[in-house]
């Protein structure tokens, strides 16, 4: 246990020692890094007169626009050929809609036609008392 701690004061130094010498390389290299990352990657420059800096900045918008929708307008080429089988999805799925609204309407017709009747058994409900009541008055016996 104790060599283990008297190592790692030793790791420690040897660590920093080499971020150390990382750094001091990197300073060494400063200037040839500066000038390497101003340099253009192509290795040339495009002059452009000041006239035209505004064009160029349109340009450039225009550019990064297109890029960002290329790819869903690749998309959309890549699905032409699936054009023809998604309309007859598309025709199949809307003659499943016009069979279920004419199974809705139907079903609509037959609750109106429902409620109907439920009033007309309502409205003769009382009716149907009052005979109980004559049928009671004579002693008439109505099978259940």
């Amino acid at each position: 246990m104790q060599q283990m701690l008297s190592i790692l004061p030793f790791w420690k130094c040897h660590t920093l020692q080499s971020m150390n010498n990382h750094l001091e390389a990197v300073l060494k290299e400063k200037r040839s890094l500066r000038q390497r990352l101003l340099k253009p990657m192509c290795q040339e420059n495009l002059p452009i007169e000041a006239v035209y800096h505004r064009y160029m900045v349109h340009l450039l918008e225009l550019a990064v626009t297109f890029i960002e929708r290329l790819e869903d307008h690749l998309e959309i080429i890549r699905n032409v050929p699936h054009l023809d089988e998604n309309l007859k999805k598309m025709s199949t799925a809307l003659a499943e809609m016009d069979i279920l609204v004419a199974e809705t309407a139907e079903l609509a017709e037959n609750i109106l036609k429902w409620r109907e009747q439920q009033k007309e058994i309502s409205s003769c409900i009382p009716r149907i008392l009052a005979e109980e009541n004559f049928l009671h008055k004579y002693d008439v016996t109505v099978p259940p």
